[in-house]
C-alpha cells in the first residue's frame, strides 16, 4: 500500500507541473517594442503622421476670438460660448459643433459657407483665419474634430469605443484607454481596420517590434477599429491561474492518501 501511495506522488507532481506550464506565456510574447535579434538596438524613430482629412458627416467644433471685446462676444456666442471641454455630455458637444454637409461645407454664421471636406484641421483653421483678417485684427481660430472615436475589441481588459479629445492618438495610447492588453493577447497579430473611400482595409500590426514606431499606423485615425486576437494557447490556459486552489487540493489528496487504504 505504501508503494502505491509513493507511486502516486510523481503522478500528482507531473499533473501540477503540466498545469503550470500550460498557464505560462513566454515573456517574448508579452513584451512590447523589442529589438530585432542580431541588429543593433535602435532608440530614435521618426513617426509617420497621417493627417486626417475631414469628410461629409463629420462634426467640427469651431471657436473664434479676437482682442476686440465686442467682436469677441459675438464670436463667442457663435462658438457655443466657450471651450468644447467644458461640455459635460456628448450630446451637448454635438449641439455646439457644426456638421460638414454632403457637399463638404460648413455653414458658419457671419462667415458664410466654409469648405471643410477633404481638408485637414490645420487647413480649415488657416482658411478661417484668412477670412477673419478681412473683418478684425489679430484673429484667433481653434478647430477640433468632435467625432474622433476609436473602437478597441478582443483581448483587452476594457473593450469599447473611446472618444479622443485631442488631434492625435497613438495605438499605445488607445490601448491604455482600454486598460492594456490581457496576458493572452497576440501582440504579434493586432488587426487594424481602417475605412478609406467607402472601403475597409485590414492591416496586421506587430506590437512586439520597435518598427511599429516607424509605421504609418502608429497614429490612429477617426473611425479606426483595433482588434486584438487571443493566443492559441489561451484555450488551454487560465489568465488568472488558481495556484492556491490547486496546491490546496493536492495537499488534501496527499493527506488523505496517508490514511486511506489503497
Amino acid at each position: 500500500m505504501m508503494n502505491k501511495r509513493i507511486r502516486l506522488i510523481p503522478i500528482l507532481l507531473a499533473t501540477l507541473i503540466s498545469l503550470l506550464l500550460f498557464s505560462c506565456v513566454p515573456q517574448q510574447k508579452v513584451k512590447y517594442l523589442q529589438d530585432t535579434q542580431g541588429e543593433k538596438p535602435k532608440n530614435v524613430f521618426e513617426n509617420m503622421v497621417n493627417n486626417y482629412h475631414i469628410q461629409p458627416g463629420d462634426y467640427l467644433y469651431i471657436r473664434l476670438f479676437t482682442m476686440d471685446k465686442d467682436a469677441n462676444e459675438i464670436f463667442s456666442d457663435m462658438s457655443g460660448g466657450g471651450s468644447i471641454y467644458a461640455s459635460s455630455t456628448d450630446q451637448s458637444v454635438y449641439l455646439n459643433s457644426y456638421l460638414v454637409s454632403d457637399s463638404g461645407f460648413v455653414n458658419f454664421p457671419l462667415l458664410g459657407k466654409i469648405k471643410a471636406g477633404g481638408l485637414t484641421i490645420s487647413d480649415i483653421e488657416r482658411q478661417i483665419y484668412n477670412i477673419m483678417l478681412n473683418e478684425v485684427n489679430n484673429p484667433g481660430v481653434v478647430v477640433r474634430l468632435v467625432n474622433f472615436k476609436v473602437t478597441i475589441l478582443g483581448e483587452v481588459k476594457n473593450p469599447g469605443t473611446y472618444t479622443i479629445n485631442q488631434n492625435r492618438v497613438t495605438i499605445f495610447q488607445a490601448l491604455s484607454m482600454a486598460n492594456d492588453l490581457t496576458t493572452y493577447s497576440n501582440r504579434n497579430s493586432v488587426k487594424l481596420l481602417r475605412k478609406k473611400n467607402e472601403q475597409t482595409f485590414v492591416y496586421v500590426l506587430d506590437l512586439t517590434k520597435k518598427d511599429i514606431l516607424n509605421s504609418e499606423f502608429y497614429y490612429l485615425l477617426p473611425g479606426d477599429i483595433v482588434y486584438v486576437e487571443p493566443l492559441k494557447s489561451k484555450q488551454y490556459a487560465f489568465e488568472t491561474f488558481p495556484y492556491a486552489l490547486i496546491l490546496s487540493a493536492l495537499s488534501t489528496v496527499m493527506a488523505l492518501l496517508t490514511f486511506i487504504k489503497i
